[in-house]
């Protein structure tokens, strides 16, 4: 007799988009929100959930965050809900806006050596 059994991580985009002002680059853009986690599966079917985390992606400079855990179970429900930054906490920050503008405090691009707003030299 074999019994299969295997864990599998999973990722899911849940239904929900909200226009914002990134607080990692300062563009525009939105959230878009994913649920992750990992199934334990008997005979390929899913028995139980765990290690399950909500994600928020900003699609203006690709930074990642993990969103409060009730705010996601709210979002998953399809519950009308705000992101505010304070349910937010940075994970990754992959996007191409590092630093600020030592004169004007705008996000510069990575390498450059004058802001692109201003023009003053990066030191």
């Amino acid at each position: 007799m074999f019994i299969l059994f295997d864990t599998r991580s999973f990722n899911r985009r849940l239904d929900f988009d909200q226009p914002m002002t990134c607080p990692h680059c300062g563009h525009f853009g939105r959230y878009e929100v994913f649920v992750v986690g990992t199934r334990f599966r008997l005979f390929f079917i899913p028995l139980f959930t765990f290690g399950k985390k909500y994600l928020v992606h900003t699609t203006c400079c690709d930074s990642w965050y993990e969103l409060d855990k009730q705010t996601g179970k709210a979002i998953q429900k399809n519950q009308s809900v705000h992101i505010e930054e304070s349910d937010l906490t940075q994970m990754l920050s992959q996007g191409a806006y590092t630093s600020k503008c030592p004169n004007c405090g705008h996000p510069n691009p990575q390498q450059s050596n004058f802001c692109p707003n201003c023009g003053q030299p990066l030191s």
